[in-house]
């Protein structure tokens, strides 16, 4: 195999596939490889680390001098190529078991691995796919991944949900207290109806590189097959395997009456709450109490040497008298931050029963955080 191509065609090329590349000591060596391949006037750069695997296709901008395959170290290569001035012309060729890397009078060698010991690249079914708008899909990505849970002993809730009934498509997500559901219509595409759950580190990685790489007419290919997920964004694939498992039934928390309902200004909610987080102490272990009166919240917190109080305005209806609850507060920050609303309402059945939290105008968007019921 021999190419040229610019330093910067080929950054960019690594830039898009890095997420997958294994980083972790132990694992088998061509992991910490990428796939790189030229062929029939493409270059094609894949990465996997077993969990997700992400391949991009280059159509322009080098020349395929000869035909051929290789797996490269991915850090020692991209330390290279990365400290050559960009625009620069770079011919890499294989010679053996080295990778040449030659650009002016610089010159340099590289260890390489055979292609055929690197995992295969799964491939993204072009018949059985659905096509939605890149954006649509980063915004129900973003309001949801936070809930999912990041503790490794609880697999099937590191991934979010992902279901479709006829032309409703439905995400997910839950750690056990709180819970984020999404609703939207398809319009395009897949006319079979699935249930699955994806890893929330792929859909994260999915919404990272759409807002770096895309614009707001971009559409994404979705490709749910019997065992795994697939997205095309352009020129680039993201797969990765479902989680197996059964998903919480979370239809069952979400209730249908409420005794009371609190209408709050976001921007003054967010603001108070991060004040009353750094007079907890932590954001992850202390504790926020929020006391509803009939036109006024007071939000209060405290540690060893501080006590906090603030009060905001809001719009109470309850059939009894005030109302104390008490959050996780980087639970409201999540929903605050994502809700993409000048105001939220808060939605109560008890002070130890869970609270539903969303935006007056989308009632597919849908927040529940269960309080705490020790303080």
């Amino acid at each position: 195999m021999k190419i040229v191509v610019s330093q910067n065609v080929i950054i960019d090329c690594l830039n898009k596939i890095q997420p997958a590349v294994q980083t972790k000591t132990g694992s088998l060596p061509i992991l910490q490889n990428f796939l790189l391949e030229a062929k029939k006037e493409t270059l094609k750069f894949a990465s996997t680390d077993l969990e997700i695997a992400i391949k991009h296709i280059q159509k322009k901008d080098f020349k395929i001098i000869n035909e051929g395959s290789i797996t490269i170290p991915f850090k020692k290569f991209y330390e290279i190529i990365s400290t050559i001035e960009k625009e620069s012309e770079i011919t890499i060729y294989v010679e053996e078991d080295k990778v040449n890397v030659i650009c002016g009078k610089t010159k340099a060698k590289i260890s390489s691995l055979l292609p055929a010991d690197y995992p295969a690249i799964p491939s993204i079914n072009e018949k059985e796919f659905f096509r939605i708008n890149a954006f649509e899909i980063v915004s129900m990505i973003d309001k949801t991944v936070f809930s999912a849970s990041t503790d490794d002993k609880n697999t099937v809730l590191n991934g979010l949900l992902w279901k479709k009934e006829k032309n409703i498509f439905t995400i997910a997500a839950t750690d056990g207290r709180r819970l984020s559901v999404i609703s939207r219509e398809i319009k395009d595409g897949l006319k079979k109806d699935f249930k699955v759950i994806i890893p929330s580190r792929i859909l994260q990685e999915v919404s990272n590189f759409i807002k770096n790489s895309c614009n707001e007419k971009d559409n994404v290919i979705v490709d749910i097959s019997t065992n795994q997920v697939g997205f095309r964004i352009k020129d680039t694939d993201f797969i990765s395997r479902f989680i197996e498992g059964n998903f919480p039934s979370y239809e069952t928390v979400i209730p249908k009456n409420f005794e009371s309902s609190a209408k709050i200004s976001v921007d003054k909610l967010l603001t108070s709450t991060k004040r009353a987080v750094i007079c907890s102490g932590d954001v992850k272990t202390g504790f926020v109490k929020y006391i509803f009166k009939k036109d006024v919240l007071i939000i209060t917190s405290s540690s060893q040497s501080v006590d906090f109080e603030d009060e905001i305005d809001c719009e109470f209806s309850v059939n009894s008298g005030d109302f104390t609850v008490v959050y996780t507060p980087r639970f409201i920050m999540d929903i605050l931050k994502n809700v993409d609303t000048d105001s939220v309402e808060f939605k109560f059945t008890g002070a130890t029963t869970p609270t539903m939290v969303k935006n007056p105008k989308d009632n597919n968007l849908i927040y529940m955080i269960m309080p705490l019921k020790n303080y």
